[in-house]
């Protein structure tokens, strides 16, 4: 045999090597330098991997400090008198509608212990979020960082962070004008043939399909009440169908700051879309443009939080959303809007992936923040999410929480949305609880160039923010009631309520039927006009069963509340049904400068009362002309 030829020597680690001049055992020996090269990049890359924090985690600690899992809270107590100096007064009222005084504080409500956040930033760590609830702090971390930190005692445990994203509008087939007043004018609906007080312009439909101008007709507007409303941004100061409403707090969780717009120059810098998804949902539950856009809540009072970075290499991520649940329980939020939902991912963000085993409402975080916050006494609804009707359920967090309200979507005709997420969840729970609107929803659009653009746009993402707005409207109708109480008058009142299933949950909302669920419903503000030395008093009252004749009385005082003169109101013309509900009136003596402090009582003919403000005459409303 004849001697081989030799060819180039490769180097490799410092160590060389001949090769045959074979063309077979050439190519093998390429193919297995290619894969020695390959694993060398792999293992280089892990090592990059390891050392660059691209992972987020929650680090639980063991304890607060001074204050233990196991004390007693009792009332009184430093730990009871420092938790409830991190409420609201709003916050300690909404409160004590789910619990007692004495049991008003717990363990999660203590503040995280300062020292351990202190000895995990000198080890280099940049702290992202803290929780309360949670007893932790989440960061960015790399396998280094985690080594280090599980050496420190205070750490009871590591929890990988979960990422979450907005659910944006649905891209559907067009629909015009046209196609548009075909839908108004369906089973014989026509927009000119009902008359509202308002003009709802192009929302009239969304509204009447949960029953809300009739709620609006009686000047039911979502008065006293606070919606928190958490979402990727808000362009509300200048939308004209926005920059009117009562928007009292905002803050951004990511940015850590008070702005919620748009904005650059930041750690975390916004996309130029940042910002449009919230604008929308905020004008769906509170939106204010008559002749264009009135959505049911334009009265209440609201708070932003700004949760979500929209950016395709980085969703939304839960503890956001967190603290941002957070802080609306201690700002005194009523009620929790959010269309943001978990979503799984694919690699390197696989490892914050839920399984649909997970959806069980006992695991996501953000479902746990959820059940929390109904708990103490908020009402938390969350979209269903837009991943369409599937074998495995595809709903996701927080939509499995329990004792929230999960809202599908339907169109304008009252169908399902091809896209609305379906249950159970994995613990075989119903959901949705119940279904919207979310199919040419007329929205608020956030654009640089126009204050006034509107757009129809569809998901869940617009559902939701509706359903909470007719839920303001029933909190404004009935204070007093518990998450629980609101739950059930909405689900019973629905138009599925009978047959529930995990398509429609309990049906479409009723607002009208919703809010009279608990009893009589009086206008949020009494309308008053002065002729002469008179004042004149309107309200509007309905009831579900007949009020008694006579019964409808406006008390009055002009010395303070010391004592009330009693006058009976008339049923006037504007009559809604056969139960007397409509439009009751009244005239007293009037002096200029006077103060008036009111209340006003009315009794069913079974011998039901209602009181309006329910805890009149302790609380009364005031009168002053201007």
């Amino acid at each position: 045999m004849g001697m081989s030829k030799l060819v180039p020597i490769f180097c490799l680690n410092s160590k060389s090597f001949k090769v045959p001049n074979n063309k077979t055992f050439i190519m093998r020996k390429i193919r297995s330098l290619k894969t020695i090269l390959l694993m060398i990049m792999i293992s280089g890359n892990v090592a990059f991997a390891q050392d660059k924090a691209d992972t987020k985690y929650w680090m639980i600690f063991k304890d607060k400090g001074e204050f233990k899992p196991d004390d007693i809270i009792s009332q009184g107590s430093d730990a009871y008198v420092t938790g409830l100096n991190l409420l609201s007064e709003r916050a300690i009222k909404r409160r004590l509608k789910v619990r007692t005084e004495e049991k008003l504080i717990d363990y999660q409500d203590l503040p995280v212990n300062k020292k351990y956040i202190e000895q995990i930033e000198k080890i280099g760590i940049d702290i992202i979020a803290i929780s309360r609830w949670l007893n932790g702090v989440s960061a960015y971390l790399n396998q280094k960082q985690l080594r280090e930190l599980k050496g420190l005692d205070f750490i009871e445990k590591f929890k990988v962070v979960g990422y979450l994203q907005t659910q944006g509008s649905v891209l559907m087939p067009y629909a015009g004008e046209d196609e548009y007043r075909n839908l108004i004018f369906a089973r014989n609906y026509s927009i000119d043939s009902i008359k509202h007080r308002l003009n709802y312009g192009k929302s009239l439909k969304q509204m009447q399909v949960v029953n809300v101008p009739k709620l609006h007709d009686m000047f039911i507007t979502g008065r006293g009440v606070l919606i928190a409303n958490l979402d990727d941004g808000f362009d509300w100061r200048n939308h004209e169908a926005l920059r009117d409403l009562n928007i009292i707090a905002e803050y951004d969780f990511i940015n850590k700051d008070s702005s919620t717009f748009q904005q650059d120059n930041q750690k975390y810098p916004d996309l130029y879309d940042q910002g449009g998804h919230g604008t929308a949902t905020l004008s769906s539950h509170s939106g204010f443009m008559p002749g264009k856009l009135i959505s049911p809540a334009f009265d209440s009072e609201i708070i932003l939080a700004k949760t979500e970075y929209v950016s395709s290499e980085t969703p939304m991520e839960e503890d956001f959303w967190l603290e941002a649940a957070e802080w609306a329980e201690a700002m005194g939020a009523d009620i929790i809007t959010s269309s943001l939902i978990y979503k799984v991912y694919d690699p390197p963000f696989g490892g914050n992936s839920y399984s649909y085993e997970d959806f069980n409402g006992e695991t996501a975080i953000t479902s746990l923040a959820a059940t929390r916050s109904a708990q103490l006494g908020i009402v938390v609804l969350n979209a269903m999410g837009n991943y369409f009707q599937t074998a495995i359920p595809s709903l996701g967090s927080a939509a499995d929480a329990d004792s929230i309200l999960s809202v599908g979507a339907i169109t304008l005709s009252g169908d399902i949305a091809t896209f609305s997420s379906n249950g159970p969840t994995s613990d075989g729970r119903i959901k949705p609880e119940v279904v919207a609107p979310g199919v040419m929803v007329y929205v608020a659009q956030m654009d640089k160039k126009s204050n006034n653009k509107y757009s129809y746009s569809n998901g869940t993402s617009f559902s939701t923010p509706i359903t909470a707005g007719v839920t303001a409207l029933i909190l404004s109708a009935h204070p007093y009631l518990t998450p629980m109480q609101v739950r059930e008058a909405l689900m019973n009142t629905a138009s599925n309520s009978s047959n529930p299933n995990n398509i429609f949950g309990w049906g479409i909302v009723n607002g009208y039927e919703a809010a009279l669920y608990f009893g009589m419903i009086w206008s949020n503000v009494p309308q008053f006009s002065i002729v002469g030395s008179e004042l004149n008093i309107s309200t509007y009252l309905a009831s579900k069963n007949l009020i008694r004749d006579n019964s409808v009385e406006f008390h009055y005082s002009v010395n303070d509340g010391i004592s009330f003169e009693t006058v009976t109101m008339r049923l006037s013309d504007l009559k809604f049904d056969s139960n007397n509900s409509g439009k009751y009136i009244a005239t007293i003596p009037f002096k200029s400068g006077q103060i008036i402090k009111y209340y006003f009582t009315a009794e069913e003919t079974g011998g039901t009362k209602s009181i309006y403000p329910h805890f009149a005459p302790e609380e009364t409303m005031e009168f002053q002309a201007d």
